[in-house]
Order: C-alpha cells, then sequence, then structure tokens
C-alpha cells in the first residue's frame, strides 16, 4: 500500500492504493469496529463518530462490489 495527497483543489484527502487484500483487510476492520465497539465509546476509541464509520462502511462494500471476479 502507499498514498499521497490528492492533487486537486486542496481538499483535505489522500489517495490510496491498495490490493484487492488490503482493502478487503480494510473493510473487514471498519466492519469489526463497528460491530465490537460500544455507540457510547466509539469516538473516544476511534477518533471518528459511528455514523461517519458507518458511512466508510458502506463505500468500501461499494467499492468491493465493482471489483472483478479473482
Amino acid at each position: 500500500m502507499h498514498g499521497e495527497p490528492a492533487k486537486h483543489d486542496g481538499a483535505d484527502q489522500i489517495v490510496l492504493y491498495l490490493t484487492r487484500g488490503e482493502l478487503l483487510l480494510l473493510a473487514g476492520c471498519v466492519n469489526e469496529a463497528m460491530e465490537a465497539v460500544e455507540d457510547w465509546e466509539f469516538s473516544a476509541r476511534l477518533g471518528a463518530e459511528k455514523a461517519r464509520a458507518g458511512i466508510l462502511r458502506s463505500e468500501l462494500a461499494d467499492l468491493i462490489s465493482q471489483l472483478p471476479p479473482e
């Protein structure tokens, strides 16, 4: 995996280059965090609101669904 800052309009974005396995690992980690961490402690332990993690989980699932079959 490697990444770089996005090269457009100064937005707070980073472009990541992941293998299929790394993408699946990242998605699994987000999913596990959402399932294992209680709502009341989520933001304190993970540094983001649980709703934002849910959006990320959905975006990752959409990306995975677009991958070509292995």
